[in-house]
């Protein structure tokens, strides 16, 4: 099966409507496709690190729950009486619609008549049938990164809202068809239209896309994949997607935070979604706001994974492609190369994406956090060049002293005694901001071993 062609009758028929979304622009690509899932460092090698999706043929068909995850053998479990779960109301999603109360036995019920649809994380007694993919079984995934898990479940037609995750996704569809219509957010991110910030998606009327008044939809370059039943989809973090689910549709979904480093992993026993641990909402100030500073900074790693390394004309350029005429507007070039310096942590002249993959986490946070000190509405380029200043120079006093890979408590106990006097330089409603954020820096850095 060629994974981006549908291949279903109902998804022909809806193509046949040209204002779906997907059919604005130019003929449709398809995504690479491999037989079963790969190891973690090859996943991250090839895939998450230059951002790029990938399907994994019949990955899920080895799952217990491939096989198991029948009606009648969730309605033969006595946890499915007292198991209380929320469900979807409307299949076409508008993120207005509200949520239905019931156990999991009633929702068995009903769902094949309602319009509705479940949303939850896997309930803990089917657990045990749902395996740790195996691209993602690595100690340091399993203890650092796994956010969520989620399991989809409908009669079929449910059609998402057009957006993007905040999350890294590797989505396995156990019964039916998924069709996934997608945009890569390093080429589009002016274009894909998120209007409703705050929960990164879209106000377009999917099956009715008005080209007038969503105009970037015409020059955007569209994927599409069709998954089937024993199929796993990653969905690189940020990327825009719609999917549109057909006939009876069950699917369980892992999240897990964005990190961009090659990974090293030891070997560890196969593992089920019950004995490891979801950290969702646990890291919530260190992830990636979705916003259109999000997609300038992603827009940057990604050109850097492709040239390797950029000098600070390729820097410049990049910028310049990365902003949009507003902001260039008020950007001049020494900002740009301030901002060079600032992320040139070897200070050897280059970015490279290991660079980048440091900054992506706490920089755009660290600096919408500062207040306006002058009171203007505005954060100008003065109070911007205070913070750029003095933060790297107090950030790059600390090595690894004793140059074993880690930051120990001695280190870390060196940052805490000069802290105070480096946060004095800041007044008012600054202090709390900084400290706050740096000690929250200093915490991880030591977590995953980040070095500045």
């Amino acid at each position: 099966m060629n994974p981006g062609v549908p291949i279903h009758l109902s998804v022909i028929l809806s193509l046949l409507r040209a204002s779906y979304i997907g059919l604005q622009s130019g003929p449709q690509k398809s995504i690479d496709a491999l037989d079963g899932f790969i190891d973690p460092v090859q996943f991250f090698d090839q895939f998450v690190i230059p951002g790029k999706p990938v399907l994994f043929r019949g990955a899920a068909k080895t799952f217990p729950a491939f096989n198991k995850w029948t009606d009648e053998y969730f309605k033969s479990l006595p946890e499915s009486n007292s198991f209380s779960a929320f469900a979807e109301e409307g299949k076409k999603e508008n993120r207005s619609d509200g949520a239905k109360h019931l156990s999991f036995s009633e929702f068995l019920n009903v769902y094949q008549t309602e319009d509705i649809y479940y949303v939850n994380p896997v309930p803990p007694f089917l657990a045990q049938d749902v395996p740790l993919h195996h691209s993602l079984n690595c100690p340091f995934i399993v203890e650092n990164l796994l956010a969520d898990n989620v399991m989809w479940f409908s009669s079929g037609g449910t059609k998402s809202v057009w957006h993007n995750d905040a999350y890294e996704n590797i989505n396995c569809l156990l019964r039916g068809t998924k069709w996934f219509i997608m945009a890569n957010r390093s080429e589009t991110s002016q274009k894909a239209h998120i209007d409703i910030i705050n929960g990164a998606y879209s106000s377009v009327d999917v099956e009715n896309v008005d080209i007038d008044k969503y105009p970037g939809f015409k020059d955007m370059q569209f994927y599409n994949v069709t998954m089937e039943a024993g199929d796993c989809l990653y969905i690189p973090w940020l990327w825009f997607h719609h999917v549109n689910s057909i006939g009876s549709n069950l699917a369980v979904n892992i999240w897990w935070r964005a990190y961009r480093t090659p990974l090293k992993c030891e070997q560890m026993k196969p593992l089920t979604f019950d004995q490891v641990h979801f950290r969702d909402g646990e890291d919530d100030d260190l992830e990636m706001p979705l916003n259109e500073a999000a997609h300038q900074n992603i827009y940057l790693h990604d050109r850097m994974y492709t040239e390797k390394t950029i000098d600070p004309s390729g820097f410049l350029d990049s910028v310049g492609q990365a902003l949009n005429e507003r902001d260039l507007e008020h950007v001049t070039d020494e900002d740009v190369y301030k901002l060079f310096d600032l992320l040139d942590l070897d200070r050897n002249g280059l970015l490279d994406y290991i660079e980048i993959d440091k900054i992506l986490d706490v920089f755009p946070k660290f600096m919408r956090q500062f207040k306006d000190s002058n009171r203007n509405g505005l954060l100008d380029y003065i109070e911007i060049d205070k913070i750029l200043d003095v933060f790297p120079k107090f950030m790059r006093q600390f090595k690894d002293s004793n140059r074993n890979g880690l930051l120990d408590y001695i280190e870390i106990d060196k940052i805490l005694d000069v802290l105070p006097k480096f946060i004095l330089q800041f007044k008012d409603e600054l202090y709390r901001t900084v400290s706050s954020l740096i000690i929250k820096v200093i915490e991880y850095s030591s977590k995953v071993f980040f070095l500045w």
